[in-house]
């Protein structure tokens, strides 16, 4: 009973009194799967929350996430997303110089922000990737367009995100319990080379955790892919 309780009380630790959509129990990992269009597993996430400073109004934290994918050869990845909240907006910007940086042996203890503008410059980043929650956000309001390019495995990467909104609020379940959720909708448009590919992004939020699911679908309704947080642990 006594492990029960702790490990519940790691759970309601992640779900913070602030209404911030993320987490700052420091050492939280949350645990998420990734399917494909038909419902078969393809990768596994693991994001350890780090970095949790608070100054004021304003708190931090960062999202390390390890990405192991299924069945293939060299199929572990990383990326970073670091969550700001300022007392009424949350927002997150995925460091997509992050996962380059490990990729070239570099030592992620050294990881700086000198070392986060040198790959900047080498992958030849440009524009905006963040994307904000504001707090008792009301259905139908809309979220700002966004855009940004940077070369991926040699090739250059065009994305636009536009027509996001809130949709309300929706409870949703997984394996890692009943999350409250604002919901969040997107079209997102991804260019390389001469191919464009478009997709409707749906996304759950929690307040104290973060993404709680995503479902992306194709624009004849045909679904893409599917996110889930599958369990919240606390170190």
């Amino acid at each position: 009973m006594k492990k029960i309780l702790f490990l519940l009380a790691g759970v309601f630790a992640c779900h913070a009194a602030q209404a911030q959509y993320f987490c700052t129990a420091e050492g939280t990992k949350l645990h998420y799967v990734n399917y494909d269009e038909v419902g078969q597993s393809t990768s596994d996430e693991e994001i350890t929350v780090k970095n949790v400073t608070k100054e004021g109004n304003t708190v931090k934290a960062s999202y390390y996430d390890k990405i192991v994918t299924v069945k293939t050869k060299n199929n572990t990845s990383y990326t970073l997303y670091n969550w700001t909240y300022d007392g009424t907006v949350s927002t997150c910007t995925e460091d997509l110089m992050y996962g380059p940086y490990v990729d070239s042996d570099s030592d992620p203890a050294r990881y700086d922000t000198a070392a986060r503008l040198e790959w900047t410059e080498k992958l030849k980043f440009k524009g905006d990737n963040s994307f904000s929650i504001k707090d008792g956000a009301e259905a139908g309001e809309n979220l700002p367009d966004r855009k940004f390019q940077w070369i991926r495995n040699m090739l250059k990467n065009d994305v636009t995100i536009s027509g996001a909104s809130y949709m309300g609020t929706e409870q949703v379940n997984t394996r890692a319990g009943k999350f409250n959720c604002v919901k969040i909708s997107y079209l997102k448009r991804t260019k390389i080379i001469l191919k464009t590919t478009t997709l409707r992004v749906n996304e759950w939020y929690a307040e104290g955790v973060g993404l709680v699911k995503s479902e992306s679908f194709k624009m004849d309704g045909e679904q893409a892919g599917k996110t889930l947080l599958v369990k919240v642990e606390k170190n």
